[in-house]
């Protein structure tokens, strides 16, 4: 009779060493979701520690900030949310198919790899493009990560209250990006 699988919240911190151990997953990454973890999840029912599964990730999350308020910066806040939906996510993921988990995250790496190699974009015959410089408040921005194609994560900042108008014009912006782009 096979084992019951663990889900409990020692698994996902052995999770988190093992797909850096691995190459699956950036260690920046991991290292982000072993310290959101680790803090966030630092108080939590005997259910919930045995089966992680079970957390309701808001209100943990809304308990951490009452139990240390001020602990976190505003612009943090978000993102330690972020990373701990995000770590809990794929260590469901990859709880429920490792062999699946692995060989996804191995084409990941290669392509990252691979764009690593080739250093920064340039546009066609010009110069290196510089990462364009954001300043927002704090606590008035929200920071998104977007999966744009294996081994690049797009990131983007945006109001909290962005409209549909402004998100066109900013698609259609992107689309301006592209190399192939040809105006119509």
């Amino acid at each position: 009779m096979a084992a019951e699988p663990d889900y409990s919240r020692a698994a996902l911190a052995r999770f988190i060493e093992y797909v850096v151990a691995k190459g699956l997953v950036n260690p920046s990454t991991a290292q982000g979701w072993r310290v959101a973890t680790s803090k966030v999840l630092e108080e939590l029912t005997p259910e919930e520690m045995a089966d992680i599964r079970r957390i309701d990730v808001d209100a943990v999350f809304r308990a951490f900030l009452n139990r240390h308020p001020g602990r976190l910066s505003p612009a943090s806040v978000g993102e330690y949310r972020r990373r701990v939906g995000r770590a809990i996510e794929e260590f469901v993921i990859w709880m429920e198919n490792p062999a699946a988990y692995g060989n996804r995250a191995a084409a990941w790496a290669a392509r990252s790899e691979k764009t690593r190699a080739k250093g920064r974009a340039t546009p066609a015959g010009g110069a290196p493009v510089e990462p364009a410089r954001v300043r927002t408040p704090p606590g008035e921005a929200l920071a998104l990560d977007y999966p744009l194609r294996p081994g690049f994560l797009a990131q983007v900042v945006v109001p909290p209250d962005l409209t549909v108008d402004e998100a066109r014009r900013m698609g259609a912006f992107l689309l301006t990006l592209a190399p192939d782009y040809r105006p119509a």
